[in-house]
């Protein structure tokens, strides 16, 4: 499903950043003048995200989203800023695996192992900075959005136990005051500690985007981009991780109220 999404994804970003390349030579100034105009609008989109974490065996990416509203105001004819306020939610999974080895004067035995697998959705609310460059007439535009981000860590969901399983063979040989019952043999699950989270994120997006007006003063917008995190994910300072694969894809409405 994660690379289905992600070829999706590649080609929007393809034909989108094609088109405004190889079409805004051919756009004239815009009929109207556009400096000191301003918009609202809302936007929501999908997010494919992961991280890369040195003391985890294998990471799987997930699908996220982000929603929320903006303002945006044009400084010229062709560039506005523009500011927002957006629910950010991303999602990964985590797993380990390995054998657990004893000795029993014979033969390392690989029969017994553990594993793990967690999945988490960590939810931020982001505040975004965008400067943003527009090409395009009054029913139709592209544009090239850069954007810097600060996000507050809300809070996360964290789903999975660690599964030890214990043969046979081994059982006799554990011996565990806290976990009396790794002497028999089978399956044993055990609450996994949720991980805490850095209280906040900074990065930065990239985005490529098309704005179509339906009316004069109201637009859909469909952009896909990037981005790149600064920022440690987890509150430990010595565990590095940050998050890697942030693809996005937005779409959205503005409406020109100014």
């Amino acid at each position: 499903m994660y690379y289905q999404f992600f070829r999706i994804y590649r080609i929007i970003f393809t034909i989108v950043l094609a088109v405004f390349f190889f079409t805004q030579s051919s756009f004239s100034q815009e009929a109207n003048i556009k400096k000191g105009s301003m918009n609202v609008g809302f936007e929501a989109g999908m997010q494919f995200t992961g991280i890369s974490d040195p003391q985890s065996r294998y990471s799987d990416n997930g699908i996220g989203y982000a929603t929320g509203f903006f303002i945006d105001y044009y400084v010229s004819n062709l560039i506005k800023v523009k500011g927002g306020l957006y629910y950010d939610s991303r999602a990964f999974s985590l797993g380990e695996f390995d054998y657990i080895y004893y000795d029993t004067n014979i033969v390392y035995r690989p029969t017994s192992y553990y594993d793990m697998l967690r999945d988490y959705k960590v939810n931020y609310l982001t505040i975004p900075i965008s400067f943003i460059y527009i090409k395009g007439t009054d029913k139709f535009n592209l544009f090239i959005q850069g954007t810097l981000y600060y996000s507050l860590y809300l809070n996360s969901i964290q789903k999975g136990d660690l599964h030890i399983y214990i043969s046979e063979e081994d059982a006799p040989y554990f011996i565990n005051d806290k976990h009396p019952e790794f002497n028999i043999p089978g399956d044993h699950y055990l609450k996994v500690p949720d991980e805490l989270f850095s209280t906040s994120d900074i990065g930065m997006n990239l985005f490529f985007g098309a704005t179509y007006y339906i009316k004069p003063n109201i637009g859909i917008t469909l952009s896909p981009g990037f981005s790149y995190s600064f920022a440690n994910v987890w509150e430990d300072p010595l565990r590095e991780t940050t998050w890697t694969s942030l693809y996005k894809i937005n779409a959205g409405i503005i409406y020109t109220i100014k």
